[in-house]
């Protein structure tokens, strides 16, 4: 690697702003190491010298076109990567969708073969929500992989997101938006449903790169989400220097040290939250006669305000119990009003149950069909003299952090 003194020394003077680019890394945990950087482009005024906004530096020239445009900022980013690049590592470009009308448009052709990178080292950023022409979009990635490229999708998770563009483009990697993350903060809901894209971009075939880490607790969520890449503030910021990536590696290497203790106190907090729902069932157990046990669960659902409902299934996933009608269901369409003969054998409370004897199982956060509320279900198999049953209690679900353990969580 050159020294840092030489890296991004090159910049590009037009419309009275000084652009240069900056580069901000890219780092995996299973790798241990920075796998690559992004470039962006910053700017100055020639004739205050201060600092312009981001708009103001993508903004087109009236002198130039905009393939022109895009073309030297291309030329640029490459260029000062390769005074400093890291060995066996990419540099992820933005590609500009919003403006792109054909195939010319995507100015990266020449670009390569000008400065002799090969394609196999660039990835091309596409902003999901910028792609409105699907037909030229499929022109646009079969003419980057013919290139070599590897082909990024950006922003995914944002408001205009489509899953069938994953399909459609299988692109090499999918950036999770930072709005995702921000949300997992949040709640334990957040925080299922990034494991679940995360899972979904897996299967499909793609590479997940979560952006806009900015904190410690946030890294741990990644890492625990399973994301393949990170990037964002608490690792390195965007710079003209790359003399912040071993200071990120350091980051890395403290999430992988402290995500042990992380999940071990994620397990102690389930479990006293497990105990509590344990003291559901504590009084059922001499409860011999389905009578007996269906009248101390409905003594549940009437003293305890976080329990909404009682259920009881048989061995084949059929509820036997009468329906229960609290106040606040009673207006709900009539089709979801049957109780006895409801049939829940496909939910994972009820095979889990059946599955571990004895044991209480806790779902995940779902929407109640009874009453398209949030809740979640306790279940545990019980073993009556009329035979073996599952009995499950609907629960409250409110969208606290991992740092409540109330037992409505």
């Amino acid at each position: 690697m050159q020294s840092p003194e030489k890296v991004g020394s090159q910049s590009l003077s037009i419309d009275n702003k000084n652009l240069y680019s900056v580069f901000q890394p890219i780092y995996s945990f299973s790798n241990q190491a920075c796998v690559g950087v992004e470039a962006l482009v910053r700017g100055t005024s020639l004739e205050t010298g201060f600092q312009v906004t981001v708009e103001e530096c993508l903004s087109v020239p009236d002198s130039m076109e905009q393939a022109d445009f895009s073309q030297a900022l291309n030329h640029l980013h490459v260029m000062n990567w390769q005074q400093s690049k890291l060995p066996d590592s990419w540099l992820f470009l933005n590609l500009d969708f919003e403006n792109v009308s054909n195939l010319d448009d995507i100015c990266i052709e020449q670009v390569l073969k000008d400065l002799g990178v090969k394609g196999h080292e660039i990835v091309i950023e596409v902003v999901e929500s910028e792609i409105t022409d699907e037909a030229l979009f499929e022109q646009v990635i079969e003419t980057l992989r013919r290139l070599g490229c590897l082909i990024a999708l950006d922003d995914f998770g944002a408001g205009h997101s489509n899953v069938d563009r994953i399909w459609k483009a299988q692109p090499d990697i999918v950036k999770l938006d930072r709005g995702v993350l921000l949300e997992a903060t949040k709640s334990l809901r957040s925080q299922s449903i990034l494991k679940n894209l995360t899972r979904l971009i897996k299967e499909a075939g793609s590479v997940c790169l979560l952006e806009g880490v900015e904190n410690k607790e946030q890294a741990l969520l990644a890492m625990n989400a399973g994301v393949d890449l990170v990037q964002g503030f608490y690792f390195a910021r965007p710079n003209r220097l790359l003399d912040q990536v071993e200071k990120g590696k350091s980051c890395v290497k403290e999430v992988i040290d402290e995500y042990p203790l992380y999940i071990k106190e994620r397990a102690f907090i389930t479990s006293i939250q497990r105990k509590g729902y344990e003291t559901l069932f504590e009084s059922m157990e001499d409860s011999e006669q389905f009578d007996l046990l269906e009248e101390k669960m409905a003594s549940h659902v009437s003293n305890l305000s976080f329990v909404k409902r009682y259920f009881i299934l048989d061995q084949e996933g059929f509820q036997v119990s009468d329906e229960y009608n609290p106040p606040s269901v009673n207006n709900r369409v009539e089709v979801l009003k049957k109780g006895k003969g409801l049939c829940w054998k496909n939910r994972r409370y009820f095979t889990k149950a059946l599955q571990k004897s004895g044991q209480v199982h806790v779902s995940e956060p779902y929407r109640s069909l009874i009453d398209m509320q949030l809740c979640f279900t306790i279940s545990k198999q019980v073993i009556l003299d009329e035979g073996r049953y599952v009995a499950c209690f609907d629960v409250v679900y409110h969208d606290k952090s991992m740092k409540s353990v109330q037992i409505s969580v």
